[in-house]
């Protein structure tokens, strides 16, 4: 579904209530290195709140205190005039439109991380509007959620190391009130193999097959937006799938099979009552193209807890 509203500002119809919510998300990654990284925040407005910043990981850390680097605030005040994509935080996170809806600066220096980063869309932003729906319940009204496949380049220089950044990405956005008590099992995942080859997917479900709940394909240069499918999961990891089939099909009659495996997993908590396992994930498109993109998988906290103490 295309996107016909004003993604790059702060949302026009705001409510009073302080769950309203307003994200934006940037990934980025270094393939052949198996590193993965983020600019996540999002602001609270009725709480004069901003949360986020930079996170970079491996496989050699699963965790906030032994990744490559993480510096994600909970708490801090909103920048006095900032703007959706126009600020700079107490943390040196800094945000700017470089062009509307195309291209964004990234930037942040600080404890001897440096990283300068620039993220540009490859087509027009899809809106998934059913994600926060069947993932929390959440009402649709008042709401936006988009998905854009773009392209991060940039360095990032870390422990006296300049890493180059030229990858494929995807990024995020959205609005709306967002509590997340009442999150529900599934995963969020998407994969780019060329400008013309990427899919976004989110599936919903109990056990080892998911039904697709939405998202977009893009073969052969067309995008089109999900209507259908599922994931098989065939290989479980400690916490997270390990390996998964995935079929998908479109409004435009279209459907693909595909395989996928996970590797470099980081454990977040960005919600309370939510565990994510953020993992950096390599698809075969099943056409002779292979890509790489991340799967964000989502469960409520006392299940995940069960699961991993096995009671």
């Amino acid at each position: 579904m295309a996107v016909n509203i004003d993604v790059d500002n702060f949302c026009p119809t705001t409510t009073d209530d302080p769950y309203w919510n307003e994200s934006c998300w940037f990934s980025f990654s270094i393939p052949e290195k198996e590193i993965h990284g983020m600019i996540y925040y999002f602001f609270r407005p009725n709480m004069n709140l901003l949360m986020g910043g930079p996170i970079l990981w491996d496989g050699s850390g699963a965790h906030t205190w032994d990744c490559l680097y993480y510096d994600w605030h909970h708490f801090q005040t909103i920048p006095e005039g900032a703007r959706k994509f126009d600020f700079t935080s107490h943390t040196s996170l800094s945000v700017e439109v470089v062009e509307p809806r195309k291209q964004y600066r990234l930037g942040y220096d600080c404890n001897g991380f440096k990283l300068d980063l620039l993220w540009s869309g490859l087509e027009e932003p899809h809106h998934f509007l059913g994600m926060e729906i069947e993932a929390t319940g959440m009402s649709a009204e008042n709401r936006m959620h988009l998905e854009q496949m773009g392209r991060a380049t940039g360095t990032i220089e870390y422990q006296g190391e300049v890493l180059q950044v030229d990858s494929y990405a995807l990024r995020d956005s959205s609005w709306g009130v967002r509590q997340m008590d009442g999150v529900r099992r599934g995963s969020y995942f998407w994969a780019i193999a060329d400008e013309n080859t990427a899919f976004h997917a989110q599936v919903m479900g109990e056990g080892d097959e998911m039904r697709v709940v939405g998202g977009f394909l893009k073969l052969d240069g067309q995008t089109s937006t999900l209507v259908g499918g599922r994931r098989l999961v065939t290989q479980m990891g400690q916490y997270t799938p390990d390996r998964f089939d995935l079929t998908l099909e479109d409004e435009m009659g279209r459907s693909v099979d595909m395989t996928a495996r996970s590797c470099s997993h980081l454990m977040v908590n960005f919600y309370p009552r939510v565990q994510v396992v953020w993992s950096l994930l390599e698809v075969d498109f099943g056409n002779g193209k292979s890509g790489w993109g991340d799967i964000q998988e989502f469960q409520p906290l006392e299940q995940f807890r069960a699961m991993v103490r096995g009671s």
